[in-house]
């Protein structure tokens, strides 16, 4: 206990004055001179954005539509397969009986 508290009288202090120096050694930062976005840029990335905002939808109502027509086909194609009557598999397996025996 003894020696935790002289260690912190000792570098108190010193840890004081280091923290004080990083604060004034910081690179004050410029105010710009013009307007922010000024130059045009941020315009340049709305419009790219929106351009593949829209371009994106396009391509997923142009997808989910087509795609809608040929799942109905499809379903209708299953749905015309002859299909032969379900019957129950016999309990227990015949390789089970034959094992047994």
């Amino acid at each position: 206990m003894f020696s935790c508290r002289a260690a912190w009288q000792r570098c108190g202090p010193l840890a004081r004055r280091a923290a004080y120096r990083l604060q004034r050694d910081v690179v004050q930062r410029r105010p710009m001179s013009s307007v922010p976005g000024g130059s045009g840029e941020n315009i340049v990335y709305a419009l790219l954005c929106g351009g593949a905002f829209v371009g994106a939808v396009t391509y997923a109502v142009k997808t989910v539509s087509s795609d809608a027509a040929r799942f109905n086909d499809r379903v209708a194609e299953i749905k015309a397969r002859p299909k032969s009557e379900w019957q129950p598999r016999p309990w227990p397996h015949k390789s089970q009986d034959d094992e047994e025996v």
